[in-house]
């Protein structure tokens, strides 16, 4: 069965927020939670944002107190909010062609916001989820 996502007054668990995207997203969205469990030692912690610009059941991530990620389950597909800081700009900027167009061009547009940009990766196939893995791991080795 299917959450409502902005169903404030019932708390999904991991599983039943994955199980909210339709396809084979679903199983993306858990192997997704395992790679930054397991890769990062990071503990996931669900929480329901009232934040107009994105409302509902997300799951964040957080490694040695910092935000690491956050997750959001979509209907058919996810979408995962990267935060890079100075450090991460200035790696990203030398790797750059590692990553894929639509990275780029997401990095590209986004507003500089107390010398960070806010990457609102629409994860929709394995191609995108392999550079949201590169961010991860660009943003842990930086702490």
């Amino acid at each position: 069965m299917a959450i409502n996502i902005l169903d404030q007054s019932y708390k999904p668990d991991i599983q039943e927020l994955g199980e909210s995207i339709s396809g084979e997203l679903s199983k993306v969205w858990c192997e997704t939670a395992c790679f930054i469990e397991e890769s990062f030692k990071a503990k996931p912690q669900i929480d329901y944002s009232t934040c107009s610009g994105k409302p509902g059941w997300n799951l964040k991530y957080k490694k040695s107190s910092k935000a690491l990620c956050t997750l959001y389950p979509e209907t058919d597909f996810f979408i995962i909010l990267i935060v890079l800081g100075t450090k991460e700009r200035e790696q990203f900027d030398v790797m750059q062609e590692d990553f894929c167009d639509y990275i780029k061009d997401l990095y590209d547009g986004a507003r500089l916001f107390n010398n960070t940009k806010w990457l609102m990766i629409n994860v929709t196939n394995p191609i995108i989820l392999d550079d949201v893995k590169k961010l991860l791991e660009l943003k842990v080795k930086k702490q």
